[in-house]
């Protein structure tokens, strides 16, 4: 067995090892269970996520048209989804570099398991 075959195993762990470690601190994992009414709570409050002020989404007062329609959007998400629509609200700037949406996550503006509310209470908006 060849030097390059022998290392091969030690290699690909620490690949995969960089990989994971990268990925945990790009978008942090949270413990506790994601609420969709603690996340609605989030986006509904002005000195929180004020989604509103850019999103339509259910039951808002004079929700703003800057940003798209959240029911609208959720549509195109599936399941499999989750960690997407995560990084949207993370840091949308991973899929569009130049957003003005805020990296709520990236910047702290949110704490991880807001985020993850957030995103259940996306979820809740699929019919």
């Amino acid at each position: 067995m060849s030097v390059k075959e022998r290392n091969r195993p030690a290699v690909a762990a620490t690949v995969f090892g960089t990989l994971a470690v990268l990925s945990m601190s790009l978008v942090p994992q949270v413990a506790q269970a994601a609420d969709a009414a603690r996340g609605r709570k989030v986006m509904t409050t002005k000195s929180l996520g004020n989604c509103a002020a850019c999103h339509k989404f259910p039951n808002v007062e004079s929700p703003g048209d800057i940003g798209p329609d959240l029911i609208e959007s959720m549509e195109s998400f599936g399941p499999e989804d989750r960690a997407a629509v995560r990084q949207w609200i993370w840091d949308a700037r991973e899929f569009m570099p130049h957003t003005i949406m805020p990296p709520f996550g990236a910047n702290k503006i949110l704490t991880p398991q807001q985020v993850d509310d957030v995103v259940e209470y996306l979820y809740s908006l699929k019919r």
